[in-house]
This record gives structure tokens, C-alpha cells and sequence, in this order.
């Protein structure tokens, strides 16, 4: 059993907007025990709140959980339709203090990872993700970011877990087996901001320029990762707090990866909770950069949390910010090519859909991550274009100071700028914010003036061009200093075309030495010639362990006479944390009959249990995938299936349900799958004969 303690600080619902008005709550004290052993949360809160009328109720959010009052509670107190209902004869002007227990089981919003597991490689964690108005999952709150509160959370943990979360950790107390975390907030925040990462984590601390705690967490088994997957940290803290020009608005920032999460981070006050898949070692470095993700969870601290929307139809100043200064980031660190490289695919992008009719308004609700993230970005991109980078820089300065811990809509933000500009946006303003089109001239136009943009698109325009008409093209874009992002250009280029004359030029791409112009080679070009095969199986010693797994498969299909030397050769290769080289390794082997024949059963064995949900679900999906590719299940695998039908990221659920139904579609594993059914749980017994 895991118990945790907290202070909280709480606000009101949207859905009954009216309580802002009646209603001003100030903080909630909250004693929590977290059950691992029947997913249940307990708990006793103390919360505290000022009248701002003559009223008789106020509520809490609760979704499905059971309310004891104190037995001396001066009020009534009763869940009903979710909520917590605070009855009596509120008085305006007043402060009070109701107090009461509760317990649920959550259904989402708190997550157990790995307790059902016996693999110490994934030991287990409990964590959070609330984003929206998901915290009244797990702990009384309101489902509405416009009552902003102060948190101060104690958390009791065995001593064996460390406890991340929001705030300062002001101090620690041991008891018996167990160990409590107290963590302050000197400033309020929305709710859905809540958030705690508990686990085998190890922490370092570090500081920025201007003495704020950066405090750094992995798991202990990834200690000798920390300089890889957090390189750059400093750096990012200390220039976006420069561009911005606001001091970081909180008490420190820490970072934490987590097992199966559902989306690449979260922007938890103070607390970024991010996948796992974001931990790299020296080769992964190459290939896999949390450089985006860092950035764009940290400002975020700023834009949302610091200043948070009054409702989704403005969340565009969330998510188009934090894109916006993360780009700005790795303007910064990974030059000017690679941010108008990538601009220019996102605008490539937002014109496709705007083209077939699809384009969306950004100032709306239910738009797009698409349109909130990348045309918001553009938008602020375009607008800085306007009104100039001092202009810009003074605007959201006083955005941000004049705001602060305070709601928002995207007039507050524009009236700033147009406050500093001293002109009105108006032709901006319909343009950007409130057109489905997006604005692809204005875009291609401050594009055009980057010189590099201007190469590239010249060279692009060769894509339907056949190849001895540009051949020479192709290979002066290789010359030396290549650029990568041309190299690459040129080399998916060659796809498809007369190897006779593509030859010299994969050859020279090949020389180059760049990593990412070689990866390009080792992924597009399937099928690899003989008068190629010597350059092209260097690419099994590069420091990447994409271009090991692409390159590994293509010379095994291309050259079936050395597949053995192929499988030696990266016999010991783990690849990313989703083991991507590794269990490509096992299915080649098994495709492989003289090689290791005495070891196929155990060979088989290995790739087919990773299937089992103690494995993380990226792990698990590789897996699953390569057994169809050699359309081999046994009945744990279908098994493992049907559990991963109701997985909570819904990427791997989608998979593991569409895969369901291709298998469903073939007699054989219908018949097998069919038999199994009897030993389903009533959830999946339902799932399975309402789908078939």
C-alpha cells in the first residue's frame, strides 16, 4: 500500500460557470492513500474557500467516489452526479473550512505500471496525467482551469520509491517502511496541473544562470544515460528564459520519463512527465533529440500555466506558444537550416489539408493538434514578421506580467500587441486567426527569404524530373560540405530510378559521412546491388540505430548468402528502449534456417514474450508485428492481444485492435482465437462478441 499526502488548492467547473461568480476556493488539504494492490485512492481533505455571495451549496468535482463528512461537520456533505456537494448558509465575505473522506477506483488519470510484473528490468511506477480536467479522477478538484490555487502535496511512499511532483520538496520524514515527500507551491495553478511520478527514480540537480533548481530523474537503470538524454538541458532553460524575457515564474523545473506513457510529455506545474522512449544512450542521441520536447514542455510553464485559457477555444496560446519558443530552441542549438527546414515542412503540411478543404479556424473549439500546434506557431511567426522581433518581445513580456497566474483569451494577448505595435492587426487577425485557409502565400514569402530554403525548394522541384536529366543536380547537392537536408533530398531522389546512373551517386551520398544523408540510403534503397554491397554494409557500424535496423533488413533480403555474417554482426545490438534492432534480430533469425538451427525454439520463445503486458506497449507492438510478418501466434500471444484491446495509450490500443480484426479475417486464427474466448474476462467476453 502506498499512501500519499496532499495539500490542494482548488477551482471551478465550466459546466456551472456560475460557481466562479459564487464561489472562490483556496486550498485543499488532502491526506491520500494509494492502494497498488486494488488500484484504489483513499483519502481525508480539508478544503478551504471564500464566499463571494450569500449562498447555500458549493461542489467539488468527483468522478465515482464515496464521501464520508467528519462526524462533527458543521455542513452537510454528499456526492451526488460526481461531485462533492457542500450544503449550508454561506454567508458573503466569509472564509470556511469543510472537511471529509473519500475513496475511489480510478479509471484513468492515475496509472499502475508494472505491479503485475516480475521483470526487474521494468520495475514498477505510478503515475498521473490529468491534462484537461481529469484530476476529479483521483482527487476531489474542479474541472476548470479558471479558478487558479496554490498546492502544497506531502506524499507518502515506501521507502524504496522516490515521489516527484509539483512544487519545492521542503522536507522528508521516514516512517517505519515508509517515506514522506512534502512539496510546496508558493503560487497557484490550475488543477488539471496536478500531477506526482512515483518510482525507482534517481535524481541531480543543476542550476541556471539565474539560480533556478533544474532537477533531472531517471530510472536507476538508465543512470548512465542521464548526460545523453538530457543534453542541452541547461542551455534550453537559460535561452528560453532570455527570449522570453520573463523570469521563470516558478520554483523549480524538473523532468521525469515514464513507462507507457500516453503522450510525448505533459507540462505539469513545475513537473515534466515524459515518455520513456526519450531516454537514449550515446547511438540513440543521433537519432532520437528531446531537445523539441524539453523545450516545448518549459514553455508551456509560461504559456498555460503561468497564463492559462479560459476555455479550449483559445488553446492555440498554449499549444502555438510552446511550439513557437521550442522551435525558437532548436533555432538555436541546431542551426538556422534545420528551423526553416522544419517550418517549411509544417507549412507544407497545413497547405495539403487547407487544399482538399480541411483547413481549420485557429481561435475555435475542437481544432486540431495540427492547427493548434503548427498553424499557431506560423501565426505568431508571421506576426513577430509584422510587427518586428522588439515589437514582439515587449508584447509578450507584458502579456505575461499583466496575466500572470491569471486566465486568458486570444484578445488579452492581441490587445498587447497592438497596445506596443500602437496600430490595430485587423487584416492579421482575419487572416490568421479566424480563416480556415491557411495563408501559404504570406508563408511561402517570408520562407523565400531564407537562402537555404531557396536551395532546397530549387532542388524539391526535380522530384518528377527524370534522372539523367538531373543526375548532375543531384550529385553537386552532395558535394562537400554536404548539407544534410539536401543530401537527403537528393538521395529519396533516387528511389526507383536507373541504378546504372544512380550508382555514383549512392556511392558519393555513402562517402559523405554524414549520418543522416547515410540514413537516408540505408532507408530508402530496398534492394541493394551487388556494386553497392561493400559500401553499403559499412552502414552496420554507424553510430545510429535507425540506419542499423534499416540497413540490417535490406542487406538480409538483398544478399541471402551472408545473412549469417549480417547476424553476427549485430548479434549484441539493443537499439532504442522499444528494442527496435534487437527484435528485428530474433525474426531474421527465425527467417533464417541455418543459423543458430539448434536455437530456434528459444529463439522464438524471446521474440513471442514480448508480447506480455509487463513489457512497455512499444516493445509489446514490435512484437506483435513481427509475429504477423511470419504468421506465428501461439495462445499466450492471442491472449496478450486481447489485453492490449483495452491499453490506455491509444495508439497501441488502435493497433492491437485492428490486428484483432485482421486475424479474425483469416479461418485458422479465427478458429484458434474462438477457442480462447471461454477463458475471456467479462470485459473482453463483451468486447469481442459485440466486434465478431
Amino acid at each position: 500500500m502506498i499512501r500519499i499526502i496532499c495539500a490542494v488548492l482548488l477551482y471551478s467547473s465550466l459546466c456551472f460557470s456560475q460557481q466562479t461568480d459564487e464561489v472562490d476556493f483556496l486550498e485543499l488539504n488532502a491526506e491520500v492513500e494509494i492502494d497498488t494492490l486494488n488500484r484504489q485512492v483513499k483519502g481525508s481533505v480539508q478544503v478551504r474557500f471564500n464566499a463571494l455571495q450569500n449562498i447555500d451549496s458549493v461542489y467539488l468535482d468527483a468522478v465515482d467516489m464515496s464521501i464520508e463528512p467528519l462526524k462533527d461537520s458543521p455542513y452537510k456533505i454528499v456526492e451526488k452526479e460526481d461531485k462533492v456537494w457542500i450544503t449550508s448558509n454561506f454567508k458573503k465575505g466569509k472564509t470556511y473550512i469543510a472537511e471529509f473522506s473519500y475513496e475511489c477506483q480510478p479509471k484513468q488519470t492515475v496509472y499502475f505500471v508494472g505491479f503485475e510484473s516480475n521483470l526487474k528490468q521494468y520495475p514498477s511506477q505510478v503515475w498521473t496525467q490529468g491534462q484537461g480536467k481529469y484530476t476529479s479522477h483521483w482527487l476531489p478538484s474542479l474541472d476548470d482551469m479558471n479558478d487558479k490555487l496554490i498546492f502544497n502535496i506531502t506524499y507518502l511512499a515506501p521507502k524504496n520509491y522516490e515521489v516527484i511532483a509539483n512544487g519545492k520538496l521542503s522536507r522528508t520524514r521516514s516512517r517505519l517502511d515508509h517515506k514522506s515527500w512534502s512539496y510546496e507551491m508558493k503560487h497557484p495553478m490550475s488543477s488539471y496541473l496536478v500531477a506526482f511520478a512515483m518510482g525507482n527514480f534517481r535524481g541531480t540537480t543543476y542550476k541556471s544562470d539565474k539560480g533556478t533548481p533544474l532537477q533531472l530523474y531517471l530510472e536507476t537503470r538508465h543512470a548512465d544515460k542521464a548526460s545523453f538524454t538530457y543534453k542541452h538541458h541547461e542551455e534550453i532553460f537559460n535561452f528560453l528564459e532570455s527570449k522570453i524575457n520573463v523570469d521563470y515564474p516558478w520554483q523549480n523545473f524538473k523532468q521525469v520519463p515514464v513507462r507507457d506513457f500516453l503522450y510525448a510529455g505533459m507540462e505539469n506545474t513545475t513537473l515534466n512527465i515524459f515518455s520513456d522512449s526519450f531516454v537514449v544512450d550515446s547511438i540513440g542521441g543521433n537519432d532520437k533529440s528531446f531537445v523539441n520536447v524539453q523545450a516545448h514542455e518549459l514553455a508551456h510553464q509560461w504559456f498555460g500555466n503561468l497564463v492559462t485559457e479560459t476555455s479550449s477555444r483559445h488553446h492555440w496560446l498554449h499549444e502555438g506558444f510552446a511550439t513557437f519558443y521550442a522551435l525558437e530552441v532548436e533555432r538555436e542549438i541546431f542551426g538556422e537550416d534545420y528551423y526553416y527546414f522544419k517550418i517549411f515542412k509544417s507549412a507544407e503540411e497545413l497547405k495539403s489539408l487547407s487544399d482538399k478543404g480541411k483547413g481549420q479556424v485557429l481561435v475555435k473549439t475542437g481544432g486540431s493538434s495540427l492547427t493548434y500546434y503548427e498553424k499557431g506557431a506560423w501565426a505568431l511567426i508571421i506576426l513577430r514578421d509584422i510587427v518586428g522581433q522588439e515589437v514582439f518581445q515587449q508584447a509578450v513580456k507584458n502579456y505575461l506580467t499583466t496575466h500572470a497566474y491569471k486566465n486568458v483569451t486570444t484578445d488579452s494577448f492581441m490587445d498587447e500587441v497592438e497596445s506596443v505595435y500602437g496600430q490595430n492587426l485587423t487584416n492579421f487577425k482575419e487572416r490568421w486567426l479566424y480563416q480556415k485557409a491557411f495563408q501559404s502565400k504570406q508563408t511561402l514569402g517570408f520562407l523565400k527569404k531564407n537562402e537555404f530554403i531557396q536551395d532546397y525548394m530549387k532542388l524539391a522541384a526535380f522530384r518528377e524530373t527524370r534522372l539523367n536529366f538531373k543526375s548532375e543536380r543531384l550529385d553537386e547537392a552532395l558535394d562537400f560540405p554536404v548539407n544534410e537536408y539536401l543530401g537527403q533530398e537528393a538521395v529519396y531522389q533516387l528511389s526507383n530510378e536507373d541504378m546504372t546512373l544512380a550508382l555514383p551517386i549512392y556511392k558519393k551520398a555513402l562517402s559523405t559521412n554524414n549520418l543522416f544523408v547515410r540514413q537516408a540510403v540505408a532507408s530508402s534503397l530496398t534492394r541493394v546491388p551487388k556494386a553497392l554491397k561493400t559500401e553499403f554494409e559499412t552502414l552496420l557500424d554507424d553510430d545510429s540505430y535507425t540506419t542499423i535496423e534499416k540497413s540490417l533488413l535490406h542487406l538480409w533480403m538483398s544478399f541471402p548468402e551472408d545473412r549469417s555474417l549480417y547476424l553476427d554482426k549485430v548479434k549484441d545490438v539493443i537499439g532504442f528502449q522499444d528494442k527496435n534492432v534487437r527484435l528485428l534480430w530474433l525474426t531474421l533469425n527465425l527467417a533464417t534456417p541455418d543459423y543458430e538451427p539448434k536455437q530456434k525454439a528459444n529463439t522464438f520463445q524471446k521474440l513471442s514474450g514480448h508480447t506480455q503486458p509487463r513489457y512497455p506497449y512499444q516493445i509489446r507492438q514490435h512484437a506483435f508485428g513481427y509475429l504477423y510478418q511470419i504468421n506465428t501466434f501461439t495462445q499466450k500471444n492471442y491472449k496478450n492481444l486481447m489485453k492490449g484491446v483495452f491499453h490506455p495509450v491509444w495508439q497501441f490500443k488502435k493497433f492491437c485492435r485492428e490486428l484483432l480484426d485482421t486475424l479474425m479475417k483469416d479461418d485458422k486464427h479465427r478458429e484458434n482465437i474462438e477457442k480462447l474466448a471461454k477463458g475471456f474476462t467479462i470485459q473482453e467476453k463483451t468486447f469481442f462478441n459485440n466486434r465478431y
